[in-house]
């Protein structure tokens, strides 16, 4: 037999699939205990917008039958005794989760508990099959339909789902999966349960903080609460998290509109405390940029340009970036081997003879004087233009506003030529290579996202950005 746990099951009517515009309309509640159903509770929920004609199609739920029906508001109270210390459980759980969530975080109060989904609970005990909808499950498994699509018709569904395999899988199999989708982690044993149980399942950023309040590592997450706990359970793979258990002392969490705002405000807090685990983001000071002369000024007519050196308002020379000198060295060989470039001029060569790569035939001869410089240079250019320096795509500045309707949240984040402008100052920020690596990204996949006056100052603009990161580019080891 499986363990006594006690499970509500379920299932919300909606007037669509998006919690921050649309309603619930009807909550169906199946309440079971050590396999036995303990009650059922259902409701009509006026939504205070209208159900569209395809909604009201697919539920038999109408406008008028909820026009009298409590608000949700009303509800709250009845909803909130029958789910509290209740394993949540339903199909496709986030969607039934998030519109409740929603709707208590419109009136002020926060929604949580251990959810259990029994879609994914389906794939785990039957993974040979492809398809684990309601309908799906229904058929597989003979469950007669009883008011499909109508809230307590479907929590109904969902039980007898769960009362089935309770009864004909093996008990250690079934505990197995249902523990398994309900792990716990194991909480560090310095900080106080109740202070865990308060991180909110919202976007944003949270410090670790170990003795004498010492930032030991930053994190950000679409799912604060998800992301915290998942550094705790026995079975991660990190091998930060086994250290990080034993040393934190205090979690602090900051709330953001979304992840772009939680990413940027990640990398800030790293820049500022210098936290001990946070080594992959931690400004990497060898980091550095191959600058190509116009007119040969120096012997191959290139240098290296480290990154505190760099003025992103003039990147017209600059390719890269690097993770340091040796790779910046080793980007060059391996563009000179596919565009047989001379091992003289790229810094691989010393001898008073013809390079090792003119011995093999594969340079054209600026080393023993069959090229010149100038066309050199120009072939040199046109091999490392695939890794240039992207343009500032805008005249001036640009905004990106990130906004969650449903939290009353949003953030105004402004970007001037890579940088992050302080919004206490009004002044652009140093250059930040993580900074503009997140910036590329997302000009290239959601250029849409930003308002500012497009630059046509040239080819190494938006366009130039998106090509920088397309799987066309050379494999040579640049971090950018």
């Amino acid at each position: 037999m499986t363990s006594d746990r006690r499970f509500a099951f379920v299932d919300l009517e909606t007037t669509g699939g998006n919690t921050a515009t649309d309603r619930i309309t009807e909550i169906g509640i199946v309440r079971m205990t050590d396999g036995e159903v303990v009650d059922e509770w259902s409701t009509l929920v006026n939504p205070g917008v209208p159900i569209p004609p395809e909604i009201q199609a697919l539920t038999g739920i109408t406008n008028a039958m909820v026009r009298e029906a409590p608000p949700f508001a009303a509800l709250v109270e009845a909803v909130a005794a029958r789910l509290d210390g209740w394993t949540f459980v339903a199909h496709s759980a986030r969607f039934d989760y998030g519109f409740l969530k929603s709707e208590f975080r419109r009136l002020g109060r926060r929604f949580l508990a251990d959810v259990l989904c029994t879609v994914r609970l389906s794939r785990r005990l039957d993974p040979g099959h492809a398809r684990h909808g309601l309908d799906a499950v229904m058929a597989r498994h003979g469950l007669p339909p009883i008011d499909r699509h109508r809230a307590l018709g479907d929590a109904r569904l969902i039980a007898q789902f769960y009362a089935l395999m309770r009864r004909t899988r093996p008990a250690d199999e079934l505990e197995g999966a249902i523990a398994h989708l309900l792990k716990r982690p194991a909480l560090p044993p310095h900080v106080p349960e109740e202070r865990l149980l308060q991180v909110p399942d919202e976007p944003g950023v949270y410090v670790f903080r170990g003795i004498n309040g010492i930032p030991i590592y930053v994190g950000k997450a679409r799912n604060l609460r998800e992301r915290v706990f998942a550094h705790f359970y026995a079975d991660s793979r990190d091998a930060n998290d086994a250290r990080l258990t034993a040393e934190i002392r205090d979690v602090e969490v900051e709330e953001t509109a979304g992840e772009f705002s939680a990413l940027v405000r990640e990398i800030e807090l790293i820049r500022s405390c210098a936290p001990l685990y946070n080594v992959a983001l931690r400004r990497r000071e060898g980091a550095c940029f191959i600058e190509v002369d116009d007119v040969i000024e120096v012997p191959g007519g290139w240098r290296i340009r480290p990154l505190a050196n760099l003025d992103p308002r003039r990147p017209e020379r600059l390719h890269g970036p690097f993770g340091s000198r040796q790779g910046a060295r080793a980007a060059l060989a391996a563009l000179g081997r596919e565009h047989r470039l001379c091992d003289r001029a790229l810094g691989l060569w010393t001898a008073d003879r013809a390079c090792f790569s003119r011995q093999i035939g594969r340079c054209l001869g600026l080393c023993c004087g069959e090229e010149s410089a100038a066309d050199h240079q120009r072939r040199l250019r046109a091999a490392l233009a695939p890794l240039a320096f992207a343009r500032w795509p805008f005249d001036g500045r640009a905004e990106l506003i990130e906004s969650d309707p449903a939290r009353g949240r949003w953030q105004r984040l402004l970007f001037d030529h890579w940088c992050i402008v302080d919004p206490a100052t009004g002044e652009a920020g140093p250059f930040d290579l993580e900074i503009y690596k997140l910036l590329r990204r997302t000009l290239a996949r959601r250029p849409e996202a930003f308002s500012g006056r497009r630059s046509t100052a040239g080819p190494r603009s938006l366009a130039a950005a998106a090509a920088a990161v397309s799987p066309s580019a050379p494999a040579v080891p640049s971090i950018a």
